[in-house]
């Protein structure tokens, strides 16, 4: 009777065994594939926050290009009504007659 629950427990054993070996294979494969998707998350995160920083720098950079072009305007304009009274003053002494 031993030998007979002696062959029951070594069959479960065996069962047990056959089960437990390929699971544990498959969570190792799982850990590797979990460890791969953390790098790649992480890497999204720096990818990101580099992102981030350009689109700060490009925007800081444009409001500097902004504030520039808006000064070039105002001299332009500067520039063009002193162009224009210069022009007014030169048809106002057209328009005089010399004096004889």
């Amino acid at each position: 009777m031993a030998s007979l629950v002696d062959g029951v427990l070594l069959t479960a054993l065996v069962a047990t065994s056959a089960c437990v070996v390929p699971m544990y294979l498959k969570l190792k494969r799982l850990d590797r594939a979990q460890a791969e998707y953390g790098r790649a998350v992480a890497a999204s995160g720096h990818a990101l926050a580099s992102a981030g920083e350009a689109v700060r720098s490009f925007a800081g950079e444009g409001r500097e290009v902004l504030d520039a072009l808006g000064r070039k305007i105002e001299e332009a304009r500067a520039t063009l009504a002193e162009l224009e009274a210069a022009q007014r003053r030169l048809e106002a002494r057209r328009d005089v007659p010399p004096a004889a």
